[in-house]
């Protein structure tokens, strides 16, 4: 499990534009890590003191178009899958189950249609608002 989970982990900060050594994770908070599954939420939360303002809304808009692999203008979990096993890992891939893939969808998706636009996107990575379901 705990392989599992510092590979996921170092898959979203790859996507999101900042890299983790295994000592940055074992320092990560023990609440980014939720019933022993990986909480996408806090972790995006904590992922934020390692970047100015104009560093994060940039990495914000690069990550999001790095997720949005047909440049349909939405994130969907399949894509969610494919970038997350193809990130560059000097560790085994472990695949993204459907579950997490979907988790990820949740945490942002606040207009509930199943995919991710860029203001949920921002609005989830940076908490300048909090998502709130409408």
């Amino acid at each position: 499990m705990t392989e599992d989970f510092s590979c996921q982990v170092k898959k979203m900060a790859l996507a999101l534009g900042t890299s983790l050594t295994d000592k940055d994770i074992d320092l990560l908070p023990s609440d980014i890590r939720h019933h022993a599954a990986f909480n996408y939420s806090k972790f995006f939360e904590y992922m934020q003191q390692f970047q100015t303002p104009s560093e994060q809304q940039e990495q914000v808009r690069k990550a999001f178009q790095l997720l949005d692999k047909d440049n349909s203008g939405f994130i969907e979990w399949n894509e969610i899958k494919y970038i997350l096993s193809t990130v560059p890992s000097t560790m085994p891939v472990v695949p993204l189950s459907d579950e997490e893939a979907e988790a990820i969808i949740q945490a942002a998706d606040t207009d509930g249609d199943g995919r991710i636009d860029f203001q949920e996107f921002s609005d989830l990575v940076t908490k300048e608002k909090i998502p709130k379901k409408k």
